[in-house]
């Protein structure tokens, strides 16, 4: 006899779903990349010196 009730769907682990969907894990590498690659930007602009008042002031001249 065959069973007349639907199948239950089988539930697809969240892990799965992302590594089965290349446009989404092509799009997180770009996007995490460039993230970090600003934030590493961002650092290294706050390391810099500050500039001399005689520049500045030679500069705005």
């Amino acid at each position: 006899m065959e069973n007349n009730q639907p199948a239950e769907k089988e539930r697809v682990p969240f892990s799965r779903m992302i590594m089965d969907d290349f446009m989404l894990l092509m799009f997180l590498g770009v996007t995490i990349y460039a993230i970090f690659y600003l934030l590493w930007g961002v650092m290294e602009l706050s390391n810099l010196p500050a500039i001399p008042e005689e520049i500045k002031q030679s500069l705005l001249k």
